[in-house]
């Protein structure tokens, strides 16, 4: 099909807010990858890891995994600006039913970090007010305690959040922008008056794992703590009027680099502020190493940072999974309801409602399901990072007539480089011996469940919709879109 024949003019999607700056998204990717596992981490990176040598080497082996990946995105992004983001690849480049179950799996990821880290703040405030952790439980699932202050303020996050994201995403993006800001200066304050007082002593000894043996074994553990940056693909179509779609790409391979130069920062600097083997047993190691050295108020501030890192992811995977819901919506791949728009903020009510709802049902639930999440969410970071990368090949040939600004680095031999370390990626957590697998049977019942969910509301989507018509959908949006 040329694309320059299609008649479709003005989608419902069309009427959501142009209003996210460049500024908007750096602080909405970096915010969603940069959150707090750089001072609640460190400690259990440095112990899987074997040393600091092997932690390095395990974050740039990190870094160049997710390259292929990161780097299909610079592509796709520019080049479909669409709310659905991967859901709009797959569909355009393999059909119907790929489209919904990349486009869910993009929703199941974003929702579940919204739970996790809607977890996570009531730990790390429970870190800081030791009289939160110590009241009374309500009750106990998993042998996991819940307890009202968890619960009381789990729900301040996520009503605080779910009102910003329903009073524009304009709002929305500003919180982001400002609270990554503020995060990344308050963390090289700290890094530079680290390094000031850094001691080579406290690297000693530099490497108790073989290089390998431990590099790999945190590697592993690394793809859900620099994940996050995708969900700028899920904001193109709210670009304001002075944002090209080539720099909203560029803002998806930006984010990654300044994240994981970050993170090696706030890595590194502390292991010279005190011995790295003690840092296992500490909840903030780099907030510890800072009080050590003489600078307590800068610790506590340092837990701040964390804290807010902790409500950025949440209000960037917020957004993620409402856009993702109003898209499958709007194609008519799940039920009509999902696209439902605020008359003045042009907000998604109703899947901002739903996944907010989501986030409560598990605040509810309490730590017990902390880490089944993390996994389940893991495997569909590679479903959804590999979705993008195959449907950047498959609409090479497919469609050559779309609009490319700009292609992905590396041709021919980073597609296929990055081919195999998706389905490596994938195998090494769907396959049952693989020491990075799923644990049997819980976790693969529970993935199992939520892909079904999805494909219940598939069952309920809008059937008066042809192929033709959901095609001409999609691409008739891509016109008019400012390439430079």
């Amino acid at each position: 099909m040329d694309t320059k024949q299609l008649k479709s003019g003005e989608t419902s999607g069309r009427t959501l807010s142009k209003s996210i700056s460049i500024w908007g998204y750096l602080g909405m990717g970096i915010g969603a990858v940069f959150g707090s596992s750089w001072l609640l981490m460190t400690g259990i990176w440095l112990d899987a890891a074997g040393g600091p040598v092997n932690s390095l080497i395990a974050f740039i082996a990190c870094f160049l995994v997710e390259l292929p990946l990161v780097l299909a995105y610079y592509e796709a992004v520019p080049m479909i600006p669409l709310a659905g983001g991967e859901l709009s690849y797959a569909y355009l480049g393999f059909g119907n039913f790929i489209g919904m179950i990349v486009g869910w799996f993009g929703v199941l990821v974003n929702i579940i970090l919204c739970a996790w880290e809607v977890l996570a703040i009531t730990r790390m405030l429970s870190y800081m007010i030791p009289a939160i952790d110590k009241a009374p439980a309500l009750y106990t699932i998993g042998g996991a305690a819940v307890t009202l202050p968890a619960i009381l303020l789990g729900l301040v996050v996520i009503i605080g959040i779910g009102f910003l994201q329903y009073r524009g995403t304009k709002l929305s993006s500003k919180f982001s922008a400002i609270n990554t800001s503020i995060i990344i200066i308050l963390a090289l304050i700290c890094v530079v008056i680290g390094a000031i007082n850094f001691d080579p002593a406290n690297l000693e000894p530099l490497q108790i794992k073989g290089t390998l043996d431990g590099s790999l074994s945190l590697l592993a553990m690394l793809p859900f703590s620099i994940a996050g940056w995708e969900t700028i693909s899920k904001g193109a179509q709210e670009a304001s009027s002075g944002v090209s779609v080539k720099k909203i790409g560029l803002s998806v391979v930006i984010s990654v680099g300044v994240a994981i130069t970050m993170y090696i920062l706030t890595l590194i600097v502390p292991t010279g502020l005190m011995p790295w083997q003690e840092m296992s047993g500490v909840t903030a190691p780099f907030a510890t190493a800072m009080t050590r050295i003489g600078f307590p108020f800068l610790g506590t501030l340092l837990l701040f940072a964390a804290c807010l890192g902790v409500i950025g992811v949440y209000n960037s995977v917020f957004f993620g999974a409402t856009r993702l819901l109003y898209s499958l919506g709007e194609y008519g791949l799940i039920p009509k309801k999902f696209t439902k728009l605020h008359r003045k903020y042009k907000t998604p009510t109703t899947a901002i409602f739903f996944v907010s709802a989501i986030a409560v049902i598990v605040l509810f639930v309490g730590q017990s399901l902390f880490i089944p999440l993390v996994n389940v969410a893991a495997v569909s970071y590679i479903i959804l990072w590999g979705s993008t990368l195959f449907s950047v090949i498959r609409l090479r040939s497919k469609y050559p007539d779309l609009p490319r600004s700009v292609k992905m680095p590396g041709g021919k031999p980073m597609m296929i480089y990055g081919s195999i370390v998706s389905i490596a990626l994938l195998l090494t957590m769907l396959i049952p011996i693989s020491p990075a697998a799923l644990n049997w049977p819980s976790e693969y019942i529970l993935l199992i469940v939520l892909l079904g969910l999805g494909i219940v509301l598939y069952f309920f989507r809008d059937k008066s919709m042809s192929e033709t018509e959901r095609s001409e959908l999609i691409l008739g949006s891509l016109h008019g879109k400012k390439e430079d």
